[in-house]
């Protein structure tokens, strides 16, 4: 069903401030900033404890045990209660986390007690929490709105390799982690005053509709409706197979294209324009599935990495082809996040939105901490990322072939 461009235009023009602080909690919450700094303090950590790729890059894995343990809960509190409030809690506590931060070390497990403690205080700042408040406000744009709102994690990653590196240069690793405590705090001054939750949705309320608690259900699937149907495997599957191959290719970035001969700084320049095609592959995705069938969508953005793999494989990689193999992978790191949350409304209806999604973000957080240590391994065993990229070659073919079948919601039209 193509958006109409009167309704869609005036409920961006009714809710956009919704958009724009839910996009501020995005880039600065546990997905946003800290995640594209990962790539960025690989290298000073392991130089400064000695720690080897693997062992940082399983940083990633200790975050995914935090989701995990995390997501159930927040998508109860999320579909029972709202957003608001414990979006807020978490994005201050997550700011004192990250000061926690500059205190790890030398101990690597110190480090991964530290991360896991980062992961839990922060569950409520990952996309869950602010696309359930989007999607509330949002019918006939809803897939461009949310697309918008986790932009706001495409230029976050803009900015944080340039800035990141710049302060790891002036001071030490320390400094990028000062660096998102504060911006954490700043990112609360929006949210404060704009983030929002039409509990209401009265356009989307089924008539008569019974209330639970302070809220009405909306339209959807129960959690045991959706465990039932073959679209909500088939996401955990594709996402977990997606997720975990790109989250490696993002993580290993900069380490990966120093291999290829170029010095630090010229690839913490070259992992900016990551973040540049994060937020083209998120808004052209957005505004796509509003008006195409969504698998195929996503099957196109998807499928790019695999192009960014073969580019990188070899010895004779120019910086010219390192842009272009990086640009393929942003447009699949901008989509599958949006994809995530859109997939889950457009299928099961936000009726157990929070629940729902919950389950499907466990398995797409699971591949998400699997591959960078994986990848990070095999470096370490020999030598080299070859390797490496090719194994994630098939793994991101399989992953597009099983969501390009999903077929059509349930429903026929959009929930």
């Amino acid at each position: 069903m193509t958006a109409g461009a009167g309704p869609a235009a005036t409920e961006f023009r009714r809710h956009w401030t919704v958009v724009f602080a839910a996009a501020c909690g995005a880039a600065a919450g546990i997905t946003g900033m800290s995640f594209y700094s990962l790539s960025i303090l690989m290298g000073p950590l392991t130089d400064a404890f000695g720690w080897s790729r693997a062992e940082v890059s399983g940083a990633k894995t200790v975050l995914t045990a935090g989701f995990i343990l995390t997501a159930p809960f927040v998508g109860y509190v999320a579909d029972r209660f709202g957003v608001r409030r414990i979006a807020m809690l978490s994005l201050g506590l997550l700011s004192l986390a990250m000061l926690w931060m500059t205190q790890v070390g030398p101990s690597l497990l110190s480090f991964y007690l530290s991360l896991l403690l980062l992961a839990i205080v922060g569950g409520a700042t990952t996309p869950l929490v602010w696309t359930r408040a989007v999607a509330s406000w949002f019918q006939q744009s809803r897939g461009l709105a949310m697309a918008l709102t986790l932009s706001g994690i495409g230029v976050i990653g803009v900015i944080t390799p340039p800035l990141q590196n710049a302060l790891i240069q002036r001071f030490d690793w320390r400094a990028a982690y000062v660096c998102m405590a504060v911006f954490a705090l700043l990112a609360l001054i929006p949210i404060a005053i704009f983030f929002r939750e039409n509990r209401g949705a009265a356009a989307t309320v089924a008539a008569g509709a019974p209330a639970v608690g302070h809220d009405v259900l909306q339209p959807g699937f129960t959690v045991r409706e959706a465990l039932r149907s073959r679209a909500f495997w088939q996401l955990c599957v594709a996402f977990f197979l997606v997720g975990g191959s790109v989250s490696a290719l993002m993580v290993h970035l900069v380490p990966l294209i120093i291999a290829e001969g170029l010095d630090r700084g010229t690839a913490a320049g070259i992992a900016s324009v990551m973040g540049i095609a994060v937020i083209f592959g998120r808004l052209l995705t957005g505004y796509l599935v509003d008006r195409l069938h969504p698998p195929y969508v996503a099957a196109l953005f998807l499928i790019v990495p695999v192009l960014g793999c073969l580019l990188l494989l070899g010895d004779h990689v120019t910086m010219a082809v390192v842009i272009v193999a990086v640009t393929c992978i942003g447009l699949a790191a901008g989509s599958e996040v949006d994809l995530v949350p859109f997939l889950t409304a457009r299928y099961f209806g936000l009726r157990s939105y929070g629940k729902i999604y919950g389950w499907i973000f466990i398995a797409f957080y699971t591949g998400v901490g699997l591959g960078p240590p994986l990848l990070g391994r095999m470096f370490d065993r020999h030598g080299s990322y070859d390797l490496g990229l090719a194994y994630l070659i098939p793994v991101l073919a399989l992953g597009v072939a099983v969501v390009a079948t999903l077929g059509k919601s349930p429903s026929g039209r959009k929930t």
